[in-house]
Formats: C-alpha cells, sequence, structure tokens
C-alpha cells in the first residue's frame, strides 16, 4: 500500500472558507498556496524560491477570503503549492507536475514514475476538484444553478514579456461573466485584458471542468501581483471585485443553464 503523500502535521490538500454562505455561487482559487507537504522536502528548492510567483499566485488567496466575506459565498482553496500538482491542468498535462518552472528547474518533479506522479493525483488533485463538485452540487439543490468565479493573480513580468494590465478575465465559450465583469472594470478606469495575459480558450481545466461542462456562468479573474502584495491592495482589490460581481449576480442569466 503506497504511504499518503499527505503525512499526520501537514495541512489538508484544501481549505473551505465560509461554508455557509448564501450566495448562488462558488468562488475557487487553484493556485492559494505556496506549501509542500513535507514528504517531498520543499521539492528540492532553494529558500525562498517558493515564496515567488513560481509557488503560488501572490495575493490570491487574501482577495478570496475577503470575497467569500463581502459576497457571502463560499470558497474552497488549494492547499499546497502548484509546483506539487497544478490544479489548473488536466492529469497528465506536460504542465500538471512541471520539471522547469519559469526557467527554474524543480528537482523534486524530475524523472517521477507513474505511481508517484498518480500519488499527488489523488492526495491532492482529487480531493480539491472532488470538493468543488461536491459545493456546487449543494448550492445547486438549494434551486438555483450556481456560478463558478476563479481567482488568480500574475506576475507584470514574465522573463522579456512586460503585462501592461492591471487585470485579466478569462473565459472560454460562456460570456455571461466575463463580458459585464470587463465592462465594468474599465469603467472604473482599470487597464483589463480580455483573455490576458492568458487565455481561457487555450486552457483553463476548473472552469471548463466545473462551469462550462455543466452549463453554469464562470470565469476567471487574473490581479496584477504588484497591486496585490500588501493589506491596502488586497482590501482594494476585494472591494472592487465586490462591486462589480454583486451587480452580476443579480443578472437573470447568470442563474440559467446555458450551453456554449
Amino acid at each position: 500500500m503506497a504511504i499518503p503523500l499527505i503525512g499526520p502535521r501537514d495541512p489538508p490538500a484544501f481549505g473551505v472558507v465560509n461554508v455557509d454562505g448564501t450566495a448562488a455561487m462558488q468562488l475557487v482559487c487553484d493556485h492559494a498556496s505556496n506549501l509542500v507537504p513535507a514528504a517531498l522536502a520543499d521539492l528540492g528548492l532553494d529558500d525562498g524560491l517558493l515564496d515567488r510567483h513560481i509557488g503560488y499566485d501572490i495575493g490570491a488567496a487574501q482577495v478570496t477570503r475577503l470575497l467569500a466575506k463581502s459576497l457571502d459565498a463560499q470558497a474552497i482553496l488549494a492547499g499546497y503549492s502548484r509546483l506539487v500538482i497544478d490544479l489548473n491542468r488536466p492529469p497528465g498535462h506536460p504542465e500538471s507536475i512541471s520539471e522547469i518552472s519559469d526557467q527554474i528547474p524543480i528537482p523534486g518533479n524530475r524523472n517521477l514514475s507513474e505511481p508517484e506522479q498518480n500519488r499527488r493525483l489523488t492526495d491532492l488533485f482529487e480531493p480539491y476538484h472532488g470538493a468543488i463538485t461536491e459545493a456546487l452540487a449543494h448550492l445547486w439543490r438549494r434551486g438555483m444553478p450556481p456560478a463558478l468565479f476563479s481567482v488568480h493573480s500574475f506576475t507584470p513580468i514574465f522573463g522579456d514579456e512586460d503585462r501592461p494590465w492591471d487585470v485579466g478575465v478569462l473565459w472560454n465559450r460562456d460570456p455571461r461573466i466575463a463580458k459585464p465583469l470587463m465592462d465594468k472594470l474599465k469603467a472604473k478606469g482599470l487597464n483589463v485584458g480580455d483573455n490576458l495575459p492568458y487565455s481561457g480558450q487555450d486552457l483553463a481545466y476548473t472552469i471548463n471542468m466545473h462551469g462550462g461542462a455543466s452549463g453554469l456562468a464562470n470565469c476567471v479573474v487574473e490581479i496584477n501581483q504588484d497591486q496585490v502584495r500588501d493589506q491596502a491592495g488586497l482590501e482594494r482589490w476585494a472591494g472592487i471585485l465586490t462591486d462589480v460581481m454583486g451587480d452580476i449576480l443579480v443578472m437573470k442569466d447568470i442563474h440559467e443553464v446555458r450551453e456554449y
């Protein structure tokens, strides 16, 4: 029998905030944490590297928690670093367990056997996504199809690429949240990227799996990390998103099942 990846002193695979939230919306944060199970010894990385953007989405967890409170919505947050396994990539994808991230080698991810990769899938990936499935089902049973909103952040400079946006809105086929969200953010004077700096039409596993596949309204927001590095920035962005999402969630078509 395989030894569990998460030991008795490790935190759980995911965390839940505001479990009794009344909003017909599920918040998720795929890259909330930079923790690594003790058994993996920080993946062989030098001190400080997990605190950088390669380890997690800086500020995303804190904004998600603030949103859960202000919108009275339940939030599910990843418990471990995306370098252990990326919860926003399908199993087996080349970026699911990356050997290199932003030109930095990840020693603990090199030459993993299939059983070693499957252990990360079983112990971390599946519990997180199973929790999202159950949470959405619970909300749906209350009588209204819920919306799915995923919070991320991005580094304003990646390699030689300058990313000037204050925020990006990522979406695939369903425009119901994305379009009004971009309009409302632009009305606040923000530089908004439409499927920038990443595109939800290329790869957005979590919203596609749990939202798009079920016809639920869904969207990802990517906040510039430089704007959520302190408490003032976190509260500012939580306030902005509370304002705009509060308006969007009362739109009738947000809570309809639609296939795109």
